[in-house]
């Protein structure tokens, strides 16, 4: 049986690919439907923030997990 793993806010996942970086969750929230999104900033350009669904950061294709990020 596979574990799914949970997403909490302060967790770092790396986009795979060209241009991917690094990408912290800053926030989880459910749509209408009820499907879950996080709220991802880019760890190197604070300005920057994308939204995607749980299930979309979860695939091993797409994002890799690096952890939790520390507190400064």
């Amino acid at each position: 049986m596979r574990r799914k793993r949970e997403i909490v806010e302060g967790q770092m996942f790396r986009k795979l690919g060209p241009g991917g970086g690094v990408w912290q969750v800053v926030a989880i929230r459910k749509d209408g439907l009820g499907t879950q999104h996080a709220q991802m900033q880019r760890a190197d350009d604070p300005k920057t923030f994308k939204t995607l669904s749980l299930t979309a950061l979860l695939d091993p294709h797409q994002f890799e997990w690096l952890g939790i990020a520390e507190a400064p």
